[in-house]
């Protein structure tokens, strides 16, 4: 008998970022670790979906954000 494969989605832990409380919760059990690349990567998942209400934003008022070097 042959099984077939489950298909497993990507975690995305910014689904379960959505208050202050689980984004403190979140970098505190990263903190806790002393882990400094996964720090790295907990700050991308904390900025990106802040990140994204920023630019949900300027879409709605037909903004454009740019770089631009001094």
């Amino acid at each position: 008998m042959t099984t077939k494969p489950v298909k497993l989605l990507p975690f995305d832990v910014t689904r379960y970022l959505t208050n202050d409380a689980a984004i403190a919760e979140y970098m505190t059990a990263v903190l806790e670790t002393g882990d400094p690349q996964l720090l790295v990567l907990a700050l991308s998942d904390v900025a990106e979906p802040r990140f994204d209400i920023v630019l949900k934003v300027a879409d709605s008022l037909d903004i454009k954000l740019a770089v631009q070097t001094v």
